[in-house]
């Protein structure tokens, strides 16, 4: 299959534009239910043409199957596009280029027997660019970094540590370490990273100290006890969403596009050949402001395969 110098899931390009773009991370595209519903109910990538370079952002349902219509796309981006950067969701840029924790990670946490992948679309990313020889690299900004941005707005720090540990329950729900969100495993997990992220966040051990006060914190927000009626929209950061955490999720997730943007655009500025793999709702909200930077995506779709023709030099 030809294989086109270009940027997977997320962003490719090899060759510089002749001037820099500039950012625009004003043009990110607020999250909401309208935007939501009009997202594809499958994994899909865009693809900008920029000179002789490529850029692929690929749009990931999160998931933990081989099989998966995720990981099917993945590999067809390294087998269509040659990288030279894979930016990934997960983990920060300040790591450096292949960071060891990450890559362990990967090795740790591929397929078993039947197709279960307990690391998700992240094990396909990493070990993809490691076969490249690419760069991999974090999409995130540092922890630090946004809690300066949420305590500047309407926020606390308990909304911060609180939203930290909640937006972790979809994840133990894909790895199997809880069945949903009653499940009583999930007291030792959210103790656990309520004590890990307070860390991270450099707040005293008085910010929602243990499992009851975080339910209670959560209870305030979403006006119901946290268990089994849980749903993944209560981390999703929609602006217009119905429950309290939504708020929050959409202050990060502004905090997160920004770094984001700016990390793609200095990648194409620097002439490299870019692969960035983020869940699909990332794609929605940066498309109109890489469109405004780039211009409009040679190709927009759930098979890359085809971009192979529709983005020729």
């Amino acid at each position: 299959m030809l294989r086109i110098p270009g940027l997977l899931l997320v962003l490719s390009l090899s060759g510089c534009a002749a001037t820099p773009s500039r950012p625009a991370p004003e043009r990110l595209r607020p999250w909401t239910t309208a935007l939501r519903d009009q997202q594809p109910q499958t994994a899909f990538a865009a693809v900008y043409r920029v000179g002789t370079a490529r850029l692929v952002f690929l749009a990931a349902q999160h998931a933990n199957r081989d099989d998966s219509p995720t990981f099917r796309l993945i590999r067809q981006a390294y087998e269509t596009f040659a990288f030279d950067i894979v930016i990934a969701e997960g983990f920060p840029t300040s790591r450096g280029p292949n960071p060891a924790r990450t890559l362990q990670y990967a090795r740790e946490n591929g397929a078993t027997s039947d197709g279960f992948v307990p690391g998700g679309e992240t094990v396909p990313t990493v070990l993809g660019a490691q076969a490249e020889g690419a760069a991999l690299w974090g999409g995130e900004p540092d922890d630090l970094e946004i809690k300066a941005r949420i305590l500047d707005q309407d926020f606390s720090a308990e909304d911060l540590l609180g939203f930290y540990v909640l937006r972790n329950i979809p994840q133990w729900i894909g790895e199997r370490q809880i069945d949903h969100a009653g499940d009583p495993r999930l007291e030792a997990l959210a103790t656990a990273a309520l004590a890990r992220n307070r860390a991270v966040l450099q707040l005293p051990a008085t910010v929602l100290p243990g499992f009851a006060e975080w339910a209670a914190w959560y209870q305030a927000l979403n006006r119901t006890p946290v268990g089994a009626g849980f749903v993944t929209e209560e981390v999703g950061p929609l602006t217009d969403g119905r429950f309290g955490t939504n708020r929050i999720a959409s202050a990060v997730s502004r905090a997160r596009g920004a770094h984001l943007h700016e990390l793609i655009i200095t990648h194409l500025n620097a002439g490299e050949s870019v692969l960035v793999v983020f869940g699909g709702s990332h794609l929605m909200i940066h498309r109109p402001a890489l469109d405004a930077v780039l211009g409009r995506p040679c190709y927009l779709g759930p098979a890359l395969e085809s971009a192979s023709s529709s983005c020729q030099r």
